[in-house]
Formats: C-alpha cells, structure tokens, sequence
C-alpha cells in the first residue's frame, strides 16, 4: 500500500515539474506578503473535500486549508457585491499537512489566485494561478490548464469554490 502511495506522488510531483508555466501577467509574490491581514474566507481551517473537487491537489483530503482575499476581492468573497470578481482581487490558499503544522503555522503551501484585468487570460477565466514553488500558469501554458480544469466547476462563481455562495448553500 505504502509503494502505490508513493509511486502516485512521485508521479504527481514528476507531473508538476513538467508542466509548462507562464510568464506572469499580475503583480509580484510582494502583492501577498501581508495577506495574513487579509479577510479571512473560511472561518475554521478546512479539511476533508469540501467542494468535491479535490482529489489529491492542495495537500489532498487530509491537510487543512484556509482561504484570504484582498480588499479588492472582499466584497464578493462576503456577498455584498456580485461575481465576478474585479481586477487585482487576490486569493490565497494556505495548505497545511496537518493540523500540528496548522496550530503552529509552519511552512504553509500557498497557491495564489489573482484576477487578471479584462480581457487577459481568457482560456483561464481572466485568472493567473500561483503555485507553491513561485510558478505561474495563465492563458494557454500546461500549469493554467491543469488549474483551470479543476476552477471551471465553479465557473459560475468566477472559477472560485470557497466563497459566501458556498457558505449559504452549506450551512
């Protein structure tokens, strides 16, 4: 059992580093640094595969994830505005191994979403994806597209899965 583990995550990480990426079209990794000032979108850390869509990205089933946007994108992350998003809104996916790792706050894998102005990245919904590693996938490059595929279940809500929709819909 612990072999086909490993051989799987070998082959996803080995699928990762061979995916093309993008040059970036948004802002630098500085645009986030303070996005622990953020709203905060999930109220408790998440686990498990809330949205159905997981798999094994984001940490898998068993990290714990929690969500922040920026002020440009807070409005629609509570409802008080309409999606889609406007341009230069910021999410940010904190994922942790485990909940040690959460409680002390170490070494969070992020993976950034960031709303592209008009008109830019239209293959991904106008989204540039951010990877833990830096790398970055908009337009047509392999990294958007493996984003994408997964981002277009909730194409409805502007390619985003945890936001207030989902809060009402799962209370």
């Amino acid at each position: 059992m612990n072999l086909k583990i490993m051989t799987t995550a070998g082959f996803f990480l080995l699928l990762t580093a061979c995916m093309s990426t993008s040059d970036p079209l948004g802002p630098p990794e500085s645009a986030w640094a303070d996005y622990l000032s953020w709203y905060k979108v999930t109220p408790e850390a998440e686990t498990g595969d809330p949205t159905g869509f997981l798999g094994s990205v984001h940490d898998g089933t068993r990290a714990f994830r929690q969500i922040y946007v920026n002020s440009v994108g807070e409005p629609v992350n509570r409802g008080t505005r309409g999606f889609p998003y406007p341009p230069g809104s910021i999410l940010v996916k904190e994922s942790f191994n485990n909940r040690a790792a959460l409680d002390s706050r170490r070494n969070p894998d992020l993976t950034v979403m960031i709303k592209l102005p008009q008109g830019q990245s239209l293959e991904t919904g106008g989204w540039e994806y951010v990877r833990p590693d830096g790398a970055r996938g908009n337009g047509a490059s392999d990294l958007a597209a493996f984003c994408r595929d997964c981002h277009l279940f909730a194409a409805a809500t502007d390619y985003n899965f945890i936001n207030s929709v989902f809060y009402q819909n799962n209370r």
